[in-house]
């Protein structure tokens, strides 16, 4: 996770909106995930999350793909040792 956002920390943002999202969802019984709007990148670049391992497919319809982070909590901790160590 640290050597993806080292090669690539323009996903630095978006991982922390993915998380802020999931936290935001945990009290909802009906959270599906977030899409690749709530994370304001274009879907191919998230499909690269999903690739690397990082999120998830949560669910897939018709009009919609939700996406979960696969570790949220190292995710977040990750995040915010990359932020102290600025």
């Amino acid at each position: 996770m640290e050597q993806f956002l080292a090669k690539f920390p323009d996903y630095r943002k978006a991982l922390w909106l993915a998380a802020r999202s999931e936290e935001e969802g945990l009290g909802n019984p009906s959270y599906q995930g977030w899409q690749w709007s709530d994370l304001e990148m274009h879907p191919t670049r998230v499909l690269k999350l999903v690739i690397e391992g990082i999120a998830k497919i949560g669910l897939r319809t018709r009009r919609a793909t939700y996406y979960l982070l696969k570790e949220p909590d190292l995710v977040k901790t990750v995040l915010k040792s990359s932020v102290l160590k600025k």
